[in-house]
């Protein structure tokens, strides 16, 4: 363990990862709009930082021999190709690089890769129809061999196998590039799958059978390659590299640039989660299994009113004929299907379920509600012969690679596939939810379960689709009992044998899969107490909250973008050397803040090098404005921008250089940008609130309680039994939410005296959606907890708006307690009110700030006084 953990911070990542959190770069580098506009999707942050340090490693004036070679260690279908478009712009803007050839070793990638970087027409092409950079229009063309005189403004791409590359640079054929070719032009390489590219460094040590053998290896022509020039690059990608092999960790340790494991995706929700499904059952029974758990997820969809989801299942077996000879009885199966049959199927299953919290009592529930000759005829249709898919060749993407390459498409009708080939590279299948291994044996050999982890894997890719109007990449409705959590899971079929099992979840754990049996999770119920129930608050109450506005042309400004006015940058201190130059000691630098003062030149300067900042474009964005001149200097946009510079008390501001200033000011305007784009829709929040009857807002609920969640986010039950002032029987929340609750039942004692029909809400937000808007506006959010509470001295009703925040989110959402604090009677409008409604906001709750909540707290509603016992304290 010891071990590994040295050979972790030896990488180049982690010498990366603590030089960037120290600050001693000698620039705060962010992702430039010329990438971002030109990609067709959005970074994700772990993108962004890979785009940063590859900036970092490229800037430096050693890169020639320090950073020629790198490689992108990242989990698959964390979008590795997306970083590999980018690296593209990235070379041909920043270095002028147009020559790039990229390499596989297999045709069925090379397809892939075509549609993702030259296919416009395609929908996994990963640029926006049209790239533009400083006001041209830069064109990629696909080429066999790369011209000698390159045209302006193209970017020129090899796509080859790296067969049919090694055998070009090799054995000279005519009308093929040669190595001579090549020596005068700056190549970018980009390798995918290079754990594939190491087969003489594997070899190291042991015999080769010839010498002609060991110069013709696929990984010397790229060595090869990469030596014609000081200035040529490689750049390698891939999702599986080990480095517990000597030889592959000393080759790669100085080179790895970025690293994002699988682990880290999956916790981050960017994959399904992985539920496996264990039953001691036949083939036709587990094939009758996944279709009726994949036309479950179909009609949970079509519920929800989400269009175009199409589930797909897969049926893994180990042999051509048992593959084809299992979908020929699945054809049997699905043609044989009755309610009457289905009926028994299901009333039997229900008979062998254990745990109270499998999936299959929903399947059920839903089954038997539902009108089974429809849904049988359904299936019928969704699983008839020409919606089967049987591929059998040794690699899966050699065959029927269009179609097993866009099953999320809606005119893609396939909804199962029956595999015998290795599900491997190259197949980027969203809409998989369902895998099925078919005659499998009870085989506990590591090798077949590693094998059924990588598949697994794969799976695992997150399909994201639009609920509600929004498409989300990451997952929704992890911690609920929500239908559509469904959605986000892949169920992954297998046999209930313990040696087996136990076998799986190790290879599970080598590959950082994280995986959980169906019905693990423990679901808890909060009901309503009965006695809450019948009080007049719960009867005649309401809710308040703040109308939205549509956002009109005329009416967008800096507010409705929820823009910020201040910003904080920080100064690097130290200038890029080595690594092996750094001091680790930074502790004794003291920083102080300093306002930046700029003029226009460098507003006029800085927004020239952003493509968003063209009068147009903002004009578009807001239609008031009438000039450039008036977009920097009124203070109805860019006027009022604070920058403060975080910088080491030895340095003033006005020693800073002005290419620094300008860096500053790009950072900032960048980040506005960013949230321009982001925030364009079309209603903002008032400041006139209206109600709805609290008693169709506050239900019973359930909780999906989820025991890999971090510490404090950790979800436990305990009864409210005694508290008579919490309206559910059971508080089902997290850490810091249970503490702010117990400093409440210590305020209890005191209020009571001054108030009466005391009530704290739950707002569960899966099941309310009760919200606020931003004033002017569009971000919304659900305060955690509503405290009712009626005046004894002069009958006013009080709804008081309560959020428990961790420390680490509190500068992030520092604009929630700015509108708490403007939620009190003076500053707002109640249209509805027929009494005397007084609503409330309190600071946050939060471990650092407990005595600026208890303060605030008793200032509002407790007329100063101390709201603790001295002897509870």
């Amino acid at each position: 363990m010891a071990k590994a953990a040295k050979q972790k911070g030896e990488l180049l990542f982690y010498k990366f990862k603590n030089i960037d959190k120290l600050g001693l770069f000698t620039e705060t580098y962010q992702v430039p709009s010329y990438i971002k506009n030109n990609l067709k999707d959005t970074l994700r942050a772990y993108q962004e930082e890979s785009l940063r340090y590859l900036h970092y490693a490229q800037h430096n004036p050693n890169a020639n021999s320090l950073y020629k070679h790198l490689l992108f260690n990242m989990a698959t279908g964390a979008g590795k190709t997306m970083v590999m478009a980018a690296t593209i712009l990235y070379m041909y803007k920043e270095y002028g690089y147009q020559n790039f050839i990229f390499f596989v070793h297999t045709d069925a990638i090379i397809q892939k890769t075509k549609e993702n970087l030259l296919n416009g027409l395609s929908s996994k092409y990963l640029f926006n129809s049209s790239i533009e950079i400083e006001g041209e229009q830069i064109h990629i063309e696909a080429v066999e061999t790369f011209p000698s005189i390159p045209n302006k403004n193209t970017i020129y791409l090899k796509l080859s196998t790296i067969h049919k590359i090694h055998d070009e640079l090799n054995h000279y054929k005519e009308n093929s590039v040669t190595y001579d070719d090549l020596k005068e032009i700056p190549l970018v390489l980009l390798g995918d799958e290079a754990h594939h590219f190491n087969a003489e460094t594997k070899a190291k040590g042991k015999a080769k059978n010839s010498p002609e053998n060991e110069e013709l290896t696929w990984e010397r022509t790229i060595d090869k390659l990469l030596a014609l020039q000081p200035k040529n690059r490689l750049f390698e990608f891939t999702a599986t590299i080990n480095l517990d092999n000597k030889e592959i960790y000393q080759k790669y340790k100085d080179k790895i640039i970025y690293q994002y494991d699988l682990k880290q995706f999956m916790n981050d929700g960017y994959s399904k989660r992985v539920m496996l499904l264990e039953a001691n059952q036949n083939d036709n029974d587990k094939m009758l299994d996944a279709v009726l758990l994949s036309q479950y997820r179909k009609l949970i969809a079509i519920d929800n009113n989400i269009t175009g989801f199409k589930p797909v299942v897969l049926f893994k077996s180990n042999q051509i004929a048992t593959s084809k000879a299992k979908q020929e009885e699945f054809i049997q199966i699905i043609d044989s299907l009755t309610p009457e049959k289905i009926t028994h199927y299901l009333a039997n299953k229900r008979t062998q379920l254990i745990s109270a919290t499998s999936i299959w009592h929903k399947v059920i529930a839903r089954y038997t509600k539902d009108d089974l000759i429809t849904i049988i005829d359904m299936i019928k249709d969704d699983f008839n012969e020409m919606n089967l898919l049987n591929v059998n060749k040794t690699d899966l993407m050699e065959e029927q690679p269009v179609l097993l390459n866009t099953l999320e498409q809606i005119d893609n009708p396939i909804r199962a596939v029956f595999a015998v080939a290795k599900v491997n590279e190259g197949w980027d299948v969203l809409n998989l939810y369902d895998i099925v291994r078919i005659s499998e044996k009870a085989s506990s050999t590591k090798t077949n379960t590693d094998s059924e982890a990588q598949l697994i894997g794969r799976g695992a890719r997150y399909f994201p689709f639009i609920y509600k109007d929004e498409r989300s990449y990451t997952r929704r409705f992890d911690i609920s009992n929500h239908d559509l959590s469904i959605l986000e899971q892949l169920h992954y079929h297998t046999i209930n044998e313990p040696s087996y099992i136990r076998v799986l979840h190790a290879s599970l754990e080598q590959a950082d899969i994280i995986a959980q049996s169906d019905g693990n999770g423990i679901i808890e119920h909060a009901k309503l107490k009965e006695k809450f129930k019948e009080s007049n608050t719960y009867r005649y109450g309401k809710l308040y909250y703040n109308k939205v506005e549509e956002i009109t042309g005329e009416k967008r400004s800096w507010q409705s973008y929820s823009l910020e006015t201040h910003f904080e940058e920080e100064y690097k201190i130290v200038n890029e050397t080595f690594l092996t130059a750094l001091n680790d000691d930074d502790s004794s630098v003291l920083y102080k803040l300093e306002s930046l003062q700029l003029d226009k030149r460098f507003f006029f300067k800085a927004m020239a090098r952003q493509n968003f900042y063209t009068f147009n474009n903002l004009q578009h964005y807001f239609p008031k404005l009438t000039s450039m001149d008036e977009f920097i200097s009124s203070d109805n946009y860019l006027g009022k921008i604070k920058i403060d510079i975080k910088l080491p008390q030895s340095l003033n501001i006005d020693n800073l250089t002005s290419k620094e200033k300008l860096n500053f000011l790009e950072n900032v305007l960048s980040k506005i940008a960013d949230n321009i784009c982001r925030n364009y829709r079309k209603y903002k929040g008032t400041y006139e609130f209206i109600s709805q009857p609290l008693k169709d807002v506050i239900t019973d609920y359930s909780l999906y309680i989820d025991p890999t969640i971090i510490v404090n986010q950790r979800i436990t039950t305990e009864s409210s039994t005694g508290k008579t002032w919490y309206v559910f029987d059971k508080m089902i929340v997290n850490q810091l939410e249970h503490r702010l609750i117990k400093l409440l039942d210590k305020f209890m004692s005191k209020l009571k005296v001054k108030y009466d029909d005391i009530y704290l809400i739950r707002n569960d937000e899966k099941s309310t959606r009760f919200k606020l808007t931003e004033f002017n506006g569009v971000r919304g959010f659900m305060p955690d907890f509503i405290l009712m509470m009626k005046s004894k001295n002069d009958g006013a009703y009080y709804q008081v708006f309560l959020e428990p925040k961790g420390d680490d989110r509190l500068l992030d959402d520092k604009w929630k307690q700015d509108m708490l604090e403007v939620i009190n009677p003076e500053n707002i409008i109640l249209l509805d009110a027929d009494e005397d409604i007084r609503l409330i906001g309190i600071k946050f709750f939060a471990d650092s700030q407990r005595d600026i909540f208890i303060n605030d707290f008793s200032s509002k509603l407790y007329d100063g006084e101390p709201l603790e016992d001295t002897s509870l304290i």
